[in-house]
């Protein structure tokens, strides 16, 4: 039984249908007014046949089940299901937001290989909207190009859509109760049983072509939903391997808009008690997907968790990228690939690959899910990450110093008043001394003062470095959020002695691996003497291990003040982040000692363009008012180097697919006033989770 064209029907009294945009086998998609809002609205209806099926139903209901229950900016918008009369048949119809643009399969056909920048928005975007999915419980199963939707947002940019959630798994409780299976019936396990998807276009423009029509089993395209399942056959105890042979497909009704392959099915459980429930509609053994895109487990008909669409965005990934997925061939041989091959190397003609981008995209495609970022949102992150340039980050650190300049220069100048006051001791000390006729001050005392400003400026760069990092990282991550002092201090007061205690580990580690270049340099010197050349090469390679100690440690402060962290562990932390992005760590490193030494350079060419023709004994006082003022100068530096440091922890952190949400607990927790708009954001943005927690 056929679906006629509805064009011109008021369907259900609410959707007057205008035109028809695709349609399928199973049904057809339409562009329609809702009666009541004059809104435009996709409508998506299945034939009647269907219609009295049962699990087809239940199939359907569960896509505008999942669908509904996403209330995020990047998954298209279903705001109705229902049934309606259409002269004397029943039909089930799905409604959602009728959009513009085209899907990324779209782009894809004519562009193959995308700019990094699109990829990643993209990327970023299409997780997003995966990863609020899996925190309600629903994983999607299908992702690929056709089910991501670019619509224009009208600011030169592109919305990503995910859509159709008709494969979704759905696992336990959602926001509002559990997902029941009403009215469906039950499966015999000793007869095929066939399963039903449809995803038909279903959004703007004349897109009859874009429905994908199958002639049958030898005209299979690649990228085109396949549900395989069909002979109800225990695998026992059959081993893995076993799993793995794909039998031959079967009849395939022409015209569907999903191609639907029976395959062996594994029902050990439901076996015994001789039925399967329909809600269990996605059963262990089958495989539902697209070929192109499915993870190992998903080809194996294992059981699936979020890690398997980590896995096929990662293919998405990899296709932008490369201008083709990873694995293709025949659909068999895809399979096999997905499960034994490892992907070829991640690479393009003309332009470079970020380290990070493709560190990411690989680690998706790894064949073991406990080896993949473990959330869509992790992955989202070493994306992100691997567009921070060391440029990127230059700028950003500047932005922000001079955006926040004020709060910055009060805690460092405050911090700073003892050294200041030691410096300026130590310069009034030399201008008196001299004044009444004495060679200078006294040695010892000058010795001691010196120590003292030692102190004081570690104290207050720990205390500097302590706040801006703990600044930053709420700019970073709560850029909403009042930006107080108070709060900041107090954080940076509780972790004092682990940022004291750290600091002087980092510090006597690196002396200790420096002074160890002492040891081959007197040797060297007091017995190779004659030989420069050789001097010149062994002298800096025996720096090495200090130099390496000093770059993989160097972030070991914000661990402490963002993780928790202390001493070794921080220290061990620190090395792990680095090696995440060590290129970027070391250009950072070099333009923090850059900086302070350009600015000493100015002060000193300063004061010497001030003392030319000066006596030779006063370079004592020309060196204590040189402290005087790099002591002042500092006031304005640590604050822009502590800035970078803090952007290049979050930057690694991102890299290697961590999330930064525990840091934004941290922020949240703080008892601090907020305005009532604030606290009303916060209570609209705190989703329960599944299990109601």
């Amino acid at each position: 039984m056929q679906l006629g064209n509805l064009a011109g029907q008021v369907l259900d009294d609410k959707y007057l249908i205008e035109k028809e945009l695709g349609r399928g086998g199973m049904g057809a998609v339409y562009k329609a007014i809702h009666v009541g809002t004059d809104r435009l609205v996709a409508v998506k209806v299945i034939v009647p046949q269907f219609s009295a099926s049962d699990e087809f139903i239940e199939r359907f209901r569960r896509e505008a089940k999942a669908a509904g229950r996403l209330r995020h900016p990047n998954v298209v918008d279903v705001t109705d299901f229902g049934f309606a009369t259409v002269g004397s048949n029943r039909i089930a119809y799905l409604v959602m937001e009728y959009l513009d643009g085209c899907t990324l399969s779209d782009i894809l056909a004519e562009e193959s290989m995308l700019p990094i920048p699109w990829v990643a928005d993209i990327l970023e975007q299409t997780c997003s909207a995966v990863d609020e999915a899996h925190k309600l419980g629903i994983v999607h199963r299908d992702l690929k190009p056709d089910n991501i939707w670019l619509e224009p947002n009208r600011r030169g940019g592109y919305t990503v859509k995910v859509l159709d959630f008709g494969l979704a798994k759905i696992e336990g409780s959602l926001v509002r109760g559990e997902l029941q299976s009403p009215g469906a019936g039950q499966l015999q396990p000793d007869r095929a049983a066939t399963q039903f998807q449809i995803s038909l276009p279903t959004h703007a423009g004349d897109r009859e072509e874009a429905a994908t029509m199958v002639q049958g089993p030898a005209a299979v395209p690649e990228e085109s939903t396949h549900i395989m399942e069909g002979t109800a056959v225990a695998l026992a105890e059959e081993s893995d391997s076993a799993t793995l042979a794909m039998p031959p497909p079967v009849e395939v009704e022409a015209g569907e808009a999903k191609t639907l392959i029976e395959g062996r099915q594994t029902v050990r459980d439901n076996a015994a008690a001789g039925t399967i429930p329909a809600d269990g509609l996605t059963r262990v053994g089958s495989i539902l997907g697209t070929p192109t895109y499915m993870s190992p487990e998903q080809c194996r008909g294992q059981a699936l968790d979020a890690r398997s669409d980590i896995y096929s965005l990662a293919v998405i990934g990899y296709q932008m990228v490369a201008g083709k997925p990873p694995f293709g061939g025949v659909m068999q041989d895809m399979i096999r690939q997905h499960i034994e091959a490892t992907p070829p190397r991640l690479k393009r003609d003309g332009t470079r690959i970020p380290k990070i981008m493709r560190n990411a995209i690989t680690s998706g495609l790894a064949k073991n899910p406990d080896d993949r970022p473990q959330s869509a949102a992790g992955f989202a992150s070493a994306i992100r990450a691997s567009l921070s340039s060391t440029g990127a980050l230059l700028r950003e650190s500047f932005t922000l110093y001079v955006q926040r300049f004020t709060t910055f220069f009060k805690v460092s100048f405050v911090t700073h008043i003892p050294m200041l006051i030691m410096s300026g001791v130590l310069l009034a000390m030399e201008v008196v001394g001299r004044h009444e006729g004495a060679s200078g001050a006294n040695r010892y005392v000058v010795t001691a003062l010196n120590v003292l400003v030692g102190i004081f400026t570690f104290l207050a760069n720990i205390l500097v470095v302590g706040v801006t990092i703990r600044l930053v990282s709420q700019l970073f991550v709560a850029p909403l959020r009042p930006v107080l002092l108070r709060p900041a201090l107090m954080a940076v007061k509780k972790r004092m002695w682990p940022l004291f205690y750290t600091g002087i580990v980092y510090a006597l580690g690196t002396l200790v691996c420096l002074s160890l270049a002492a040891v081959p340099a007197v040797v060297f010197f007091r017995f190779y003497r004659s030989y420069a050349i050789l001097g010149a090469v062994t002298v800096p390679l025996a720096l090495i291990p200090g130099i390496l100690f000093y770059i993989n440690r160097s972030l070991a402060g914000p661990v402490v003040m963002m993780e928790d962290q202390k001493g070794r562990a921080a220290l061990r932390r620190s090395k792990v982040l680095v090696k995440r992005s060590k290129l970027t760590v070391v250009m950072i490193i070099f333009f923090q000692y850059l900086i302070p030494s350009l600015a000493s350079s100015l002060v000193l060419a300063i004061l010497h363009s001030g003392f030319k023709g000066a006596a030779p004994g006063q370079a004592k006082l020309i060196a204590s008012i040189s402290a005087l003022l790099s002591g002042i100068t500092t006031v304005f530096i640590v604050p822009l180097i502590a800035t970078l440091t803090a952007l290049l922890y979050l930057k690694t952190r991102q890299a290697g697919g961590e999330t930064l949400t525990e840091m934004l607990s941290q922020f949240e927790s703080e008892d601090i006033p907020r305005t009532r708009w604030q606290m009303r954001m916060r209570e609209r943005t705190s989703l329960p989770t599944p299990s109601g927690k």
